[in-house]
């Protein structure tokens, strides 16, 4: 088995302002030495600042505006928590297309803790299998989605995590899907 399992593939990392720096460095780190290029994508202009443990901590370069960022020019996306960022997320509108488009196009997707309760406006949860922040439960079984009481859940190209403490579980997992993972431009250079 290779060392570099996803090396040409491309991994969006979408990120706002007060993500979790924690889920965030340890999903970058993972990723990038399993070989996949990541581009972290935001509506933050040029730098995305963190949250680290009780502050603000670190500021990290913005590689694609979400306005222009597709699903098709990725192989998966990775969305870390940080209920800050989450909530900017929420209120954006491009933040909801580009998960809507990743989970409609049966693309891999890995949330974190306060992530998965994007599921719910991305019109996305129905029928989902998920696990999350405790405080997600209700609004996530309200939404038609069954919630398990696991640290990472896999349901079929989605996998949720429940917090920073399963952020590394939930990561290998979703590399998997990633590595198994063939573009549409793929099959065709087959």
């Amino acid at each position: 088995m290779s060392d570099t399992p996803l090396a040409g593939k491309v991994i969006a990392l979408m990120v706002a302002n007060g993500f979790d720096e924690i889920d965030f460095t340890g999903a970058q780190k993972r990723l990038i030495k399993l070989g996949a290029t990541i581009r972290v994508v935001s509506r933050a202009n040029g730098l995305v600042h963190g949250w680290y443990d009780d502050s603000w901590g670190h500021f990290f370069p913005v590689d694609v505006d979400l306005v222009d960022t597709l699903a098709i020019d990725y192989d998966g996306l990775m969305i870390p928590g940080g209920q800050r960022s989450v909530e900017k997320m929420a209120e954006d509108p491009h933040s909801l297309r580009v998960l809507k488009a990743f989970m409609r196009a049966s693309m891999p997707v890995a949330l974190i803790g306060d992530a998965v309760g994007l599921l719910v406006l991305a019109e996305s949860a129905a029928g989902r299998t998920v696990t999350g922040t405790a405080s997600l439960e209700e609004i996530m079984t309200t939404s038609e989605a069954t919630w398990q009481q696991e640290p990472v859940v896999t349901d079929t190209a989605l996998v949720t995590g429940a917090g920073s403490e399963s952020a590394g579980a939930a990561i290998d997992a979703f590399a998997g899907l990633v590595a198994a993972y063939r573009r549409e431009d793929d099959h065709l250079a087959a």
